[in-house]
């Protein structure tokens, strides 16, 4: 019971011993659409100097920001995250915000403003830092880029991605058309040596592992805009072919490997969806805002897999998941508080049929959620803002072969956003919020990991977890050439979710109680052009530390955590060219299953690059990845009859990636 209250005195002594960092510069900011919040506008000379093709290449050059993602599975905010595009989340279920980005070429982009601590715009309000990245209007552009892999261990050269972005306006609208190829392939090769209770060696072998996906994507959106108003009509297709092969020869000795297991799967999936986002702005800055989503989604899993001297298993899948959602938003700038409101109503229904073995498992997972909110805005004084939102929601859950089992879910999800901007060369943003994670559909159905020989059957009555956090986060400007941005955070969870045995005696994901989680974020972006002009050194740096009581083994990490995370990156960045290295330090992650302990371990891995502008319309990129060789561990030690027992053996996977060479051209017509 004391390490959760040490833990406390440490955040709270980091806290204040950033406040006492010195100020020094001042920090180049002005003043945003709305004179509360400041913000770093990037345009012009400032945007250029932002190198990179498109929208995600030139924010993740902007010192102190970085990228996050929405993991919800279902709702609007599964493509979103703390980037916008003209004020608007990015309506999209079939690609994610890294990919919407990419696929924005910078010929589009007139402006990036950057708010670091605090931002007007109601739909990312979650998130602290926010990038709006304005664009062009009524321009016609084409972009393209063909990519190849130069060394493969596969087949002959041929092409792994086509992608092209094509503008074309008109009177009243401007079109995007967008279109992507991409034949992806991975290979690695890894020795395996088993032992048993006794820990002596039972067996020896090697694995080849194969890994391709194919992938068609087709996607339009029009835009028009009026004096006060912006309407965004999108649809979308995306067909992917997903296969995977182990073959694994093995034996007592590495000369007598006489045994050869083979699993083969594939999973074919196919998505559509059609999407409207319509945005008015009053003359009394009154905004309102309305977003409509259809998807479907189908997905068509076969895998077989087959040991020497043994009958064949079959796993067969049938997955259809549908979904409609309608959500309004209302923020009202001009009076007293800015009061925002709105409402989120979504339908999702997953429909599965699963083969194993001799037995038939129909699945059928419905959910009906409204999700309410109101939120103000407070004006202490021209330094200290309050921001506090009040989000609910109403969740009626059927699971079950006939929808046998029934749960009507309620969450009241407060936020309190606490900034402060002075005219100094830092900020800080002090958070409290209560927050509820999204259930994933997928863990109410069987599955199966068949390389580590595991499988899970699905859980009708899990909940989805949620956790009370504390977090504050700083940015500093010590000096012109350095960024520093730390966050540091407290998280007490509920429900959360580990495997544990389910009231059918088998293994699958449950809540298993209540863990506490602390956390640290840092990113160092330092300008070193006084060394190497136009370089700069970024490092990141991620630390958790969570404790949860397991009634097998004591005291633990919650499973999958990763303590340590490290990347550094060096690059240059001219009118003409540009190059770079990063840098990937060790780290791992623990898993825990009933009867198995399972712990992940990476190796240093260095991926380098570089560009150079040919002509004005043509560039080049080359790419090398696992330069110096990836290498990944993996050991399995097992446990009978379950976990913190009687120690059974174990198995280690010493895995290899070999270096890949990736030619890219940029072009634009």
């Amino acid at each position: 019971m004391e390490q959760p209250l040490k833990h406390q005195h440490l955040l709270l002594g980091l806290l204040c011993c950033f406040l006492t960092i010195p100020a020094a510069v001042s920090a180049q900011s002005v003043q945003g659409p709305q004179q509360e919040f400041a913000v770093i506008n990037y345009e012009g000379t400032a945007l250029t100097q932002l190198y990179g093709q498109n929208a995600l290449d030139k924010i993740e050059q902007i010192p102190g920001f970085s990228l996050s993602q929405s993991t919800a599975n279902r709702g609007l905010a599964a493509a979103g995250g703390n980037v916008l595009i003209n004020g608007a989340v990015p309506a999209s279920k079939s690609e994610s915000l890294r990919q919407i980005l990419s696929q924005l070429p910078k010929a589009q982009i007139v402006e990036i403003h950057f708010y670091s601590a605090g931002h007007p715009f109601t739909s990312a309000s979650q998130f602290t830092q926010v990038v709006n990245i304005i664009t062009h209007d009524n321009v016609a552009t084409t972009n393209w880029q063909a990519r190849s892999k130069l060394t493969s261990a596969y087949q002959s050269y041929r092409p792994s991605e086509l992608a092209t972005q094509i503008s074309l306006p008109t009177a009243t609208w401007q079109h995007q058309i967008n279109a992507h190829y991409q034949d992806e392939r991975h290979q690695s090769v890894s020795t395996l040596h088993a032992y048993s209770a006794q820990n002596l060696l039972t067996e020896v072998g090697r694995e080849d592992f194969f890994e391709k996906l194919n992938s068609r994507l087709l996607s339009l959106s029009s835009t028009r805009n009026h004096e006060h108003s912006r309407l965004v009509l999108s649809a979308k297709t995306l067909n992917e072919d997903w296969q995977t092969d182990f073959i694994r020869p093995y034996g007592k000795t590495h000369a007598e490997l006489t045994q050869l297991w083979q699993y083969n799967e594939s999973i074919d999936t196919r998505e559509h969806e059609l999407s409207a986002d319509w945005q008015h702005q009053s003359n009394q800055d009154k905004q309102v805002q309305f977003v409509a989503l259809h998807s479907k989604k189908t997905t068509d899993n076969d895998s077989l897999s087959r040991d020497t001297g043994e009958s064949p298993d079959i796993f067969k899948q049938y997955k259809t998941h549908q979904e409609q959602v309608i959500q309004f938003n209302l923020n009202v700038p001009s009076i007293t508080y800015k009061p925002e409101l709105g409402l989120e109503i979504s339908r999702n229904q997953l429909d599965a049929t699963t083969h194993t073995g001799d037995e038939v498992l129909i699945s059928k997972v419905s959910e009906m959620r409204y999700q309410p909110f109101f939120a103000f805005t407070h004006t202490l004084n021209p330094q200290w803002q309050l921001y506090t939102r009040i989000n609910a929601e109403h969740t009626k859950l059927s699971s079950g072969r006939q929808n046998t089992h029934r749960s009507n879910l309620n969450f009241i999800k407060p936020l309190v956003r606490l900034s402060y901007e002075p005219t100094s060369n830092w900020d800080m943003v002090l958070t409290a919020q209560h927050h509820v994670d999204q259930l994933d559909f997928n863990h109410f159905v069987a599955s199966q990991n068949a390389g580590f020989e595991r499988s899970q059957s699905g859980n009708n009555r899990l909940l989805p977890s949620q956790y009370s956090e504390l977090a504050a986060q700083f940015n500093v400007r010590p000096t012109d050439k350095l960024f520093m941005n730390l966050k540091m955070y407290q998280q007490w969870q509920k429900d959360i979710h580990e495997i544990i045995t389910l009231d059918n005696g088998k293994s699958g994901l449950g809540n298993a109680g209540s863990a506490t989680l602390l956390g640290a974020e840092l990113a160092l972006t330092w300008d070193t052009d006084a060394w190497l002009s136009g370089s700069q050194l970024s490092v990141d740096y991620q630390y958790e530390n969570a404790h949860y009581r397991d009634p097998l083994t004591g005291t633990r990490a919650t499973t999958g955590l990763t303590p340590h995370s490290t990347s550094i990156e060096f690059r240059r960045d001219m009118p003409d060219h540009s190059w770079g290295v990063d840098i990937y330090l060790p780290e791992s992650a623990t898993y825990y299953y009933q009867d198995e302990v399972f712990i992940e371990r990476d190796h240093i891995e260095v991926n380098a690059f570089a560009e150079y502008q040919v002509f004005a319309s043509l560039r080049v990129n080359v790419k090398i990845a696992a330069l110096n060789t990836a290498k990944f561990t993996y050991d399995q030690t097992f446990y009978s009859p379950q976990r913190g027992e009687e120690y059974d053996g174990g198995m280690r996977f010493d895995e290899r990636v070999d270096p890949v060479i990736t030619l890219s051209l940029l072009g634009t017509l």
